[in-house]
């Protein structure tokens, strides 16, 4: 049976989570309880144990934070966690192609840059970490057909108006 636990985030829907030691980070996502639907930009925590949520200041917008967006893809390794994407906007549609850092220990995000091509925008995709890779795959975005990254494998791409589902997988 779910419990409701004193002190949570507000209702959410399409929100990222991930586990570090005997918390639960929840952040982002969307509501429409209180009027159009709109993403989120707050960072929580709930202590697995003790069943206590925390809210933390490190979700304030900057260009080393994540924007207020929903449907991200989220992974950790170690006390980081890492998140891509999310859908930014709904109309227009827009998504992020970002890639960020929560550094748990010291509650502050980093956008990350890499040396490679970074995966298209999109939403909805998942990732996990291997032995220290991080894997992202799928979702929904700008088809990126155009664009053929070293690093990914390209499956069938459908969709239309330049939006659609992809089999990517980056490493």
């Amino acid at each position: 049976m779910a419990q409701s636990l004193e002190g949570g985030p507000p209702a959410r829907a399409f929100h990222e989570s991930a586990v570090v030691e005997d918390k639960m980070f929840v952040w982002g996502g969307g509501t429409s309880l209180d009027g159009p639907y709109r993403s989120r930009l707050d960072l929580f925590s709930v202590n697995i144990l003790t069943e206590e949520w925390s809210s933390h200041k490190a979700h304030v917008r900057s260009p080393e934070t994540p924007p207020p967006c929903w449907d991200a893809a989220a992974t950790c390794t170690g006390n980081t966690i890492y998140t891509h994407g999310g859908r930014t906007s709904w109309s227009p549609f827009r998504v992020s192609d970002e890639l960020y850092k929560l550094m748990v220990e010291e509650m502050r995000w980093r956008r990350v840059t890499t040396r490679r091509t970074k995966p298209a925008g999109r939403h909805g995709a998942a990732m996990c970490s291997v032995d220290g890779k991080l894997l992202l795959m799928g979702g929904y975005g700008l088809l990126a057909s155009e664009k053929k990254h070293p690093q990914a494998e390209y499956k069938e791409n459908t969709g239309s108006e330049g939006n659609g589902w992809n089999n990517e997988l980056f490493e």
